[in-house]
């Protein structure tokens, strides 16, 4: 059987590739192999405004709204006196009004369910049966995959392009030799609740302002301790009737408290740090469980000229923390069809495909890596909630704007973020601003609860970045981002007194910070893709512009 374009892995992202090209190419015959349909753990139901996005474009969105709860942003809970179980005292970020951006909690099995039975629908072809091998280009520049079914019987699939969708099992990467080691590991245990109390998430001394714009439950709620955070994600059931995910991820070389994989241990562990949440399991009954162990990996390699992909955790997995796996899936199906629509419109796709994979590893491994160096400090609950400020703001004033707007798979675009954000800028920009809040954090006088950022004001993590972003106002964004990493780094400096003015490297990087902002400031207003000044500075670089079929990228 020949397709055009051929899916290994009928779990969410490959079925979501699958119904993605299927409405952006219904000229073309699309196909996933999907292994037994079985009960397998499934983490991923807090989605993110990008993903969203994605989902509106399939058509999912009255779906999603007659089917799931809303989401009202994400919540931390930074605990200033993590060693004593007993004090419930909580520093609590959370966003000051509804979101104007929709995002949603979903029951995974559900949603996953739903797609699929879309896609059969649709006239995607579902081949089940396990992957056994596949031969790059081996007939007549075709791809040949070789599937076993649950018979045992064999056959042969050739398609034109092929997407690795496989997850934990890595087909292609494992075959291809483009597995990365990751040192620092991480384990995840997490489990659903019925029958519960809601209410006791709120048995806490929240240090917040009121909120009388939504239900503060209807988030995404993340509670942080030593080497250690824990979601709760409420969610509805098929009956629709209220679940909520709860799970711990912690990094294995710092977590103080041991193993976590089963209930006993999770009640053990959890009991030291947060004993709000374990009154909340124990008040309902648990669904299931679930654990991955040593769950990070990183690929060499995601995309090639040879029309192969490799998407999802089959290729790089990334932290549950800032909800952003099915947000990157979307971000790569994306980019996968504008390849193959660059290759239908009879252009060259080499320097395109290369320049989707830099930019999708910088984006992908500055948020994992960021957040993986978070662990060291997650039981300090002043420096940790300064650096997820951090991460936030770029969240919102890079990654939400550019992705929005189509920037990440359209060929100039994508060279614009590659030439201002590459993967070496993004982490040293980040360490070096970690370095002074851990030298801050490190005076108790520092670290009292008034110090903190304060909880919902304009300098909130999330209060300015709730917007729709359009095209002309990527430039004001970025800008703003600079001139409040400047602000941020000065008050910090102002912290370390006379040692402040020492500190010559930080001095250094505030100038970078103000320059860059300054820089943007005189393409306020501006389609900076339509920029004849963005188009020389990209040619005085040497860069090649794509041609006029660049366009039929977008959308």
């Amino acid at each position: 059987m020949t397709s055009d374009v051929l899916i290994m892995g009928g779990g969410a992202t490959g079925q979501l590739a699958a119904a993605y090209m299927g409405k952006r190419f219904p000229h073309l015959k699309v196909a996933v192999v999907e292994g037994p349909r079985k009960n397998r753990p499934i983490v991923g139901e807090s989605l993110v405004e990008v993903s969203v996005d994605f989902m509106f474009e399939l058509g999912l969105g009255a779906y999603l709204v007659e089917n799931h709860y809303p989401k009202y942003g994400l919540t931390y809970y930074f605990k200033p006196n993590i060693d004593d179980p007993a004090d419930r005292t909580y520093v609590v970020d959370e966003i000051p009004t509804a979101p104007l951006i929709l995002s949603f909690q979903i029951n995974r099995f559900t949603f996953d369910r739903e797609v699929r039975d879309r896609n059969l629908e649709n006239g995607v072809q579902l081949i089940d049966g396990s992957v056994m091998g596949v031969d790059i280009n081996s007939r007549n520049g075709l791809h040949v995959v070789t599937v076993q079914g649950s018979g045992g019987e064999r056959r042969m699939l050739s398609a034109h392009w092929l997407v690795d969708a496989t997850g934990r099992n890595r087909v292609l990467a494992k075959q291809l030799q483009l597995q990365e080691t990751v040192k620092e590991q991480k384990n995840v245990f997490w489990f659903r609740l019925m029958n519960f109390n809601p209410e006791i998430l709120s048995r806490i001394q929240a240090l917040k302002k009121q909120n009388r714009a939504y239900v503060p439950y209807f988030a995404t709620h993340h509670f942080f301790g030593k080497g250690n955070w824990i979601w709760c994600i409420p969610m509805r059931s098929p009956e629709n009737q209220p679940l909520i995910s709860i799970g711990i991820t912690y990094r294995k070389d710092v977590y103080p408290h041991g193993e976590v994989r089963t209930m006993e241990q999770f009640f053990e562990c959890v009991a030291r740090e947060h004993p709000v949440i374990v009154e909340l399991v124990r008040s309902g009954t648990i669904v299931d469980t679930n654990y991955y162990g040593s769950y990070m990996w990183e690929c060499r390699q995601r995309y090639s000229s040879d029309r192969w992909y490799i998407i999802g955790d089959a290729g790089d997995t990334v932290d549950p923390l800032y909800s952003v796996g099915l947000a990157l899936s979307s971000l790569q199906i994306r980019q996968i069809a504008a390849i193959i629509q660059r290759e239908l419109n009879g252009s060259d796709t080499k320097e395109f495909t290369k320049d989707l994979d830099t930019v999708l590893a910088a984006f992908q491994r500055s948020v994992t890596r960021d957040t993986t160096r978070l662990y060291e400090c997650m039981g300090d609950a002043y420096e940790c909630h300064l650096r997820v400020h951090l991460a936030v703001v770029k969240l919102f004033h890079l990654g939400l704007p550019l992705v929005m707007n189509d920037y990440l798979w359209d060929p100039l675009g994508v060279k614009l973020v590659n030439w201002f954000s590459s993967l070496d800028t993004l982490e040293a920009d980040s360490k070096k601003i970690q370095e002074l809040i851990r030298e801050v954090a490190a005076n108790p006088k520092n670290r009292t609860v008034e110090n903190f950022i304060k909880v919902q004001s304009w300098a909130s993590m999330n209060f300015p970045y709730y917007e729709h972003h359009r095209e002309e106002d990527i430039a004001a964004s970025l800008s703003k981002m600079a001139f409040d990493l400047a602000r941020l780094r000065f008050s910090l400096l102002g912290k370390l007194g006379w040692r402040g003015l020492f500190s010559f490297n930080q001095q250094r990087a505030l100038l970078k910070d103000v320059f860059r902002g300054l820089f943007l400031v005189p393409f306020y207003g501006t389609k900076l893709r339509e920029s004849r000044l963005v188009r020389m500075l990209i040619s005085s670089r040497g860069l090649r512009i794509a041609g006029k079929d660049s366009g039929s990228t977008a959308g």
